[in-house]
């Protein structure tokens, strides 16, 4: 019997998207670890239909303790990581001028939606390395898109959350680097976002048919690096 492949997917905010992708990876015959900062990991615990399909883990996602905890469950329950979906994210400061915002908001933002991107990457990449096909997809968001954003027409182009869109943007720059550094290695890492399509879906989190197929895509067994 083939070992089943196993996924960490991060999970914060409580948007539905972590448990989504959870769900699509487990019909793909996945072992999945949920890890979920503490108001997502109360609410999924009520859930007690979905704890066993899953494996539900609170983290701290600013903590690089609770990070290393996370990764001391993942070796210590598998022994090796073949995807790793960093979703985890913040949101906040909509609307706001330089004079209203909140620079420490700003700092926690970076701390979920960039910096624990880069910290849980460094942790996981020797259980990666164990892996005969590891992954990495990074979620990110139009808002992050210099480009699209410059473009009146694009439905996300009047937005302002410049903390949040500066951080998506820093972390596609980062993605890119990332993927020219493990070019040479059989770790492929991508950039996807779960949002945006031709016809906007504005602030629907619903993951679309169109959508969940290139996500798919990205989960099966393929050795391609295309971002």
């Amino acid at each position: 019997m083939e070992e089943k492949r196993v996924a960490v997917v991060t999970e914060a905010g409580g948007n539905g998207l972590g448990k989504s992708f959870a769900n699509i990876l487990i019909k793909y015959d996945y072992e999945v670890v949920l890890a979920a900062s503490k108001g997502s990991f109360e609410k999924l615990t009520k859930e007690e239909n979905n704890l066993s399909q899953y494996n539900l883990f609170e983290v701290d996602f600013k903590s690089r303790e609770s990070l290393t905890a996370l990764k001391k469950h993942v070796l210590e329950t598998y022994g090796k990581l073949d995807l790793l979906i960093n979703n985890a994210e913040v949101v906040n400061g909509f609307g706001q001028k330089i004079d209203q915002i909140n620079i420490d908001e700003v700092r926690e933002l970076y701390e979920v939606n960039l910096f624990a991107v880069i910290q849980l990457i460094q942790l996981l990449k020797p259980l990666l390395e164990k892996s005969d096909d590891p992954s990495i997809i990074n979620i990110t968001s139009a808002l992050g898109d210099i480009n699209k954003m410059r473009d009146e027409g694009f439905c996300y182009s009047g937005y302002g959350l410049p903390a949040y869109a500066t951080s998506k943007a820093a972390l596609n720059m980062y993605t890119h680097l990332q993927c020219r550094e493990f070019k040479p290695s059989k770790i492929a890492i991508h950039t996807f976002d779960p949002i945006a399509m031709k016809n906007c879906t504005h602030n629907s989190v619903f993951i679309c048919d169109g959508i969940k197929d290139e996500f798919v895509s990205l989960i099966k067994k393929e050795k391609s690096r295309v971002e």
